[in-house]
């Protein structure tokens, strides 16, 4: 049997410390918990943890790393939960260490930061996201019923999710929330890394995108709390993504409309509606100016998966020791910002932006244009 990875969870947060509570309760028994930083007492008490009196805790990543370098830590893998802006500069560390790496999302605040983690990673290190959101039942069921082609390719994508809520409290517990300089933006970089990655990670990256964000709608920030955009695939599919962070009590309703389908995801409720024919005989044979296409519905049971962050890190786990296939690889992390900085490029320029393609010389073009319209934001925000 294999030793247990020897492992230091950089960042104890709200989701830092949870994962070290994993660790420590052997919830993830390939995983053990060898080193901590930025330990918040607070933190702790409020989550009821208590960390063994012998386990290394630095006041920061570069002390850590420090410690690795002068021979005073030993470790496998980091779990990385800082900050979006520190997540690069982390990962890179680590990886130049001989460190396998598990971030939190997202890959950074740049597509760019996402794709230089991406190439600088040795072939024989693990790099994966949490991206947990993959191994809830219902979006895998979705992916399936998509993917599998059974109901033709997609004609049209609408995503309303606006239970992100979020009071005044949330913004204000953390000093580096809701800025540019420190966040790096709202509610597109904070809450909707998830819903992004599973977008793409089911109808593949939209190629054009138009975006409207509404900084400071319904909160004293300086950053986005509402978003809408409109999407466009390369197949002609189209489609509307809008989030809030300000809306109560917000819904959570996912559409996907197929060639010869419809899919509906809402209050923990998955339908289906397959046409009995499809929809392009209908619209070339009706005898009848206003016929409607025949359909049938059916609700697929779903299974409810109690641990997501469990099967997350038994994953990266299994990964490391036995090459098993990571649910959100290093990779997958690039394509959710890529996302997102289109959104926010759109909506600071008020044009509608072409998402590139990945190792395309559009991409670094891309990349030097959002980083500079970002960098006035921060630097305005920082003066």
């Amino acid at each position: 049997m294999m030793k247990p990875l020897k492992t230091a969870v950089i960042g104890m947060g709200t989701m830092g410390s949870k994962y070290a509570a994993f660790l420590l309760n052997g919830q993830v028994p390939a995983m053990e918990l060898a080193a901590v930083t930025r330990v918040r007492p607070e933190r702790l008490k409020a989550m009821n943890l208590t960390l063994p009196d012998d386990l290394p805790v630095f006041p920061s990543a570069d002390a850590l790393f420090q410690a690795l370098d002068e021979g005073r830590l030993s470790l496998d893998a980091v779990i990385i939960v800082t900050p979006h802006r520190l997540h690069e500069e982390q990962t890179l560390a680590a990886m130049k260490r001989g460190l396998h790496v598990l971030c939190d999302k997202p890959a950074g605040i740049s597509s760019r930061q996402a794709r230089s983690a991406e190439e600088f990673c040795p072939a024989e290190l693990t790099y994966a996201f949490i991206f947990q959101q993959r191994t809830f039942p219902v979006y895998k069921k979705i992916r399936e019923l998509v993917q599998s082609g059974k109901y033709g390719s997609l004609k049209r994508v609408s995503w309303t999710v606006t239970d992100w809520y979020r009071p005044n409290l949330y913004y204000q517990e953390v000093s580096w929330r809701g800025t540019w300089l420190l966040d790096g933006g709202g509610t597109l970089l904070n809450q909707c890394p998830h819903n992004l990655d599973l977008l793409q990670w089911i109808c593949g990256v939209p190629s054009r995108v138009q975006g409207f964000c509404h900084n400071g709608k319904y909160h004293p920030i300086e950053v986005e709390d509402e978003v809408t955009a409109y999407m466009e695939w390369d197949n002609g599919a189209s489609g509307v993504f809008t989030a809030s962070t300000g809306e109560a009590p917000g819904v959570n309703r996912l559409e996907i409309s197929l060639d010869n389908g419809l899919i509906i995801y809402e209050n923990g409720e998955l339908k289906v509606c397959c046409l009995d024919k499809t929809e392009l005989e209908y619209r070339l044979q009706a005898e009848d100016a206003f016929v409607k296409p025949k359909s049938t519905w059916e609700t697929i049971p779903l299974e409810t998966n109690q641990q997501p962050y469990l099967e997350i890190l038994d994953n990266f786990a299994a990964a490391v020791q036995e090459g098993a296939p990571l649910i959100a690889p290093g990779e997958e992390g690039r394509k959710s910002l890529l996302l997102s900085n289109a959104v926010y490029l759109s909506s600071w320029t008020g044009k509608m932006i072409s998402i590139p393609k990945e190792g395309s010389e559009d991409e670094k073009i891309f990349e030097e244009e959002f980083e500079k319209e970002w960098r006035k934001r921060a630097g305005a925000a920082e003066n």
